[in-house]
């Protein structure tokens, strides 16, 4: 084989093994999420260290295009607190929310969850930030869990979870 020939072998055979490992989204695994949904807010309150729980209502709805949803969360007992999000997929599929998407599992009852992972700060201090967002036909939820330098526990940090309103 000529130089040039096994060359570019060589490079389409490691830019196909670096696709490969890589996991993508569409704008159908988020289409689940639209809807109206109720449930509720728990995060962990780092001053107590402890877990603190409220009432939470959510409307999914399309964005301006096929890879963004708007989310407007609502608390019944805290209105001040109401406040819309967007979620939204990148044009190739491989991040959500800006950040790397690091695995979707797909259920056998039609659910799935995705999973991001990112390098930030909490509390102040550097961390790994790991979103899990499982969207079924029946239940929606958001996680937060957070690993702190030094450190190989996750905290849960926050987690919103609705099931569908009727």
């Amino acid at each position: 084989m000529n130089p040039m020939k096994c060359m570019l072998s060589t490079m389409l055979l490691v830019l196909s093994l670096g696709c490969y490992g890589q996991v993508k989204i569409t704008s159908e695994d988020l289409n689940l999420a639209v809807g109206d949904w109720e449930g509720s807010i728990t995060y962990l309150d780092y001053q107590s260290n402890t877990p603190f729980t409220m009432p939470a209502n959510l409307i999914v709805e399309k964005g301006n295009n096929e890879n963004t949803l708007i989310l407007y969360n609502s608390y019944p007992k805290e209105p001040k607190a109401n406040n819309s999000d967007k979620i939204k997929i990148s044009k190739n599929g491989l991040l959500l929310n800006k950040h790397k998407i690091s695995s979707r599992e797909e259920f056998e009852n039609g659910s799935i969850q995705i999973q991001t992972e990112h390098d930030a700060k909490d509390d102040g201090k550097k961390a790994r930030i790991r979103y899990s967002y499982r969207i079924g036909q029946d239940v929606f939820v958001i996680r937060k869990d957070v690993q702190f330098e030094e450190s190989a526990d996750w905290i849960k940090r926050s987690e919103f979870r609705y099931t569908r309103k009727k």
